[in-house]
């Protein structure tokens, strides 16, 4: 048996897993009181103690909310079909900070409901989305119950495959309860509005009216000096004039330079209320993966203010773009004023 989970999180994710006949299952046991659940299939057992009235409301699966007696049966059967097949029995557990529930109305503290329904179908999408991402077929049957005997609402489920691969693998790997933790997180603190704001700032805010606005405009003129120091040093082929291109990663510096400089000057409350988002939303993915793990939130600021030095980059890029066009037009057009020039000069020597 094998765990893995997370601490100091408002979702913790702990997967544990046992092997079929393995003698580890009696710690399982150790959790069941009844005596019918004593005399029942080791598999079947765990079930019945997700299923226990004192400790949560009833079991669940993917297709119903809550089982009657034939339902149950039917489970029980499956899992026990399940490890006559040499199934490895997945445990998983997912556990909540109450007050985290009960700010995203969840929970209410004060009449000790929860919402089960909503918890239900996000089970759902997080065991679909688990399953499909690790490829474990199509033929498996898993059962949840809520639990409400501890300190933390959690959920246990179960799953067992009833066409169990000869590579089995029974421990989760990290990214696959990074993924399943997520999608808990995503669905009840659901932070899409709050992003698209952020996003909204960024690219239309900000970066929209920097490609309205052209550098060599009267208003923007203090800034040609860095934008012809850039475009000195661009190579002569303009298809690689995108911040992507390595082929420019001598200029990205300079580049981020004349976006700061620019940003500070026409952008700096779009830049303020930009930081004070990101700096909520990192707090808010503190809260809810927690200081441990793989530390998501440090990089969240990071890659957002990262995206706005990129598209700033390209929207100059862009401009020097239209300006090297111009600039290779008056270079024919002068050069070929002068051809037409000698020519004609020529034609007169010859008159003479």
């Amino acid at each position: 048996m094998t765990a893995a989970g997370y601490k100091e999180a408002a979702v913790i994710v702990t997967s544990r897993f046992v092997q079929p006949g393995s003698s580890s299952f009696n710690e399982y046991v150790n959790y069941i009181d009844r005596e019918e659940a004593k005399q029942s299939s080791k598999y079947a057992m765990y079930n019945e103690y997700m299923d226990d009235e004192e400790k949560a409301t009833s079991l669940f699966t993917e297709s119903h909310d809550r089982l009657d007696q034939e339902h149950k049966e039917k489970v029980k059967d499956a899992f026990k079909t399940g490890q006559n097949r040499g199934s490895i029995l997945y445990q998983d557990v997912v556990s909540f900070d109450n007050k985290w529930l009960e700010d995203n109305g969840i929970y209410n503290r004060k009449t000790k409901t929860v919402d089960e329904q909503r918890l239900k179908d996000i089970t759902r999408v997080a065991m679909k989305d688990m399953h499909e991402k690790n490829n474990m077929g199509n033929n498996l049957v898993w059962s949840g119950a809520i639990h409400h005997n501890t300190d933390n609402i959690h959920i246990h489920l179960a799953t067992v495959d009833l066409s169990p691969p000869e590579d089995q693998r029974g421990k989760r790997k990290q990214k696959t309860l990074d993924q399943f933790k997520s999608v808990y997180i995503h669905k009840i603190n659901d932070r899409s509005k709050e992003y698209q704001q952020i996003n909204d700032l960024i690219r239309k805010d900000i970066v929209n009216k920097k490609k309205e606005t052209k550098t060599f405009s009267t208003f923007n003129r203090k800034f040609k000096k860095d934008f012809m120091t850039i475009y000195k040093q661009l190579p002569a082929n303009r298809k690689y004039w995108n911040y992507g291109y390595q082929t420019i990663n001598h200029v990205k510096p300079e580049l981020n330079k004349l976006t700061k400089k620019y940003v500070e000057t026409y952008h700096k409350k779009n830049m303020e209320e930009l930081e004070k988002r990101l700096d909520k939303e990192v707090e808010m993915l503190k809260k809810s993966y927690g200081k441990g793990g793989n530390h998501r939130y440090k990089n969240f600021k990071k890659n957002k203010l990262t995206d706005l030095e990129k598209r700033m980059g390209n929207a100059f890029l862009a401009e020097m773009r239209e300006y090297d066009k111009k600039v290779k037009k008056a270079e024919r057009a002068n050069h070929s004023k002068a051809q037409n020039k000698n020519v004609s000069d020529h034609e007169t020597k010859c008159c003479l």
